[in-house]
């Protein structure tokens, strides 16, 4: 009797054990070192935690990709950042760890006043080569677009709207187009 119970069951719980190796989850897990590139750009950024919806929510303790703004692959890759409207006032150069996550597809840091004191657009946005998607609408950066820019193959929507951003087109690269 106990051996036609394991011959029922034993193929069905193997099945459910393969397959949840094999399927992946529907919610991914956020690798480690993108969670900790994603924690140190928050601490890094000067933003007004009253108003914030987003920022306010990322901590160690939630996995990353289930924080708001953030976006994942399946396996665990941060590839979206939506932060705007949280009020940034600070914190993005050229050395932020923004720019270790290599891929962002998509960024969206408008309705922010991101440019106070005349700051402009980090050059080290060329480092992003899977950017498909980049808001800067509104953003408050000044002054002109980084060359590094160009190195964005990939990049389909550049908004600028409401920025004073200064485009200097070189006739050299429009010969390229």
């Amino acid at each position: 009797m106990k051996t036609s119970w394991l011959h029922f069951f034993l193929p069905l719980i193997t099945t459910l054990w393969v397959s949840s190796i094999i399927i992946p989850a529907a919610h991914s897990q956020c690798i480690e070192d993108q969670q900790l590139s994603l924690l140190h750009f928050k601490k890094s950024l000067v933003f007004n935690h009253s108003i914030s919806t987003k920022l306010v929510s990322w901590n160690a303790s939630n996995d990353c990709c289930s924080w708001v703004g953030v976006t994942c692959s399946r396996n665990g890759r941060v590839l979206g950042l939506d932060i705007s409207s949280e009020h940034i006032t600070a914190g993005i150069s050229n050395s932020s760890s923004l720019f270790h996550l290599h891929y962002l597809q998509r960024v969206n840091l408008a309705d922010n006043r991101l440019g106070r004191d005349s700051q402009s657009i980090p050059s080290a946005i060329g480092k992003l080569l899977n950017l498909r998607y980049l808001n800067l609408a509104d953003s408050g950066y000044q002054g002109q677009i980084p060359i590094e820019i160009s190195h964005l193959r990939r990049l389909v929507v550049l908004d600028f709207v409401y920025s004073q951003i200064n485009i200097l087109l070189d006739s050299n690269c429009l010969s390229e187009y």
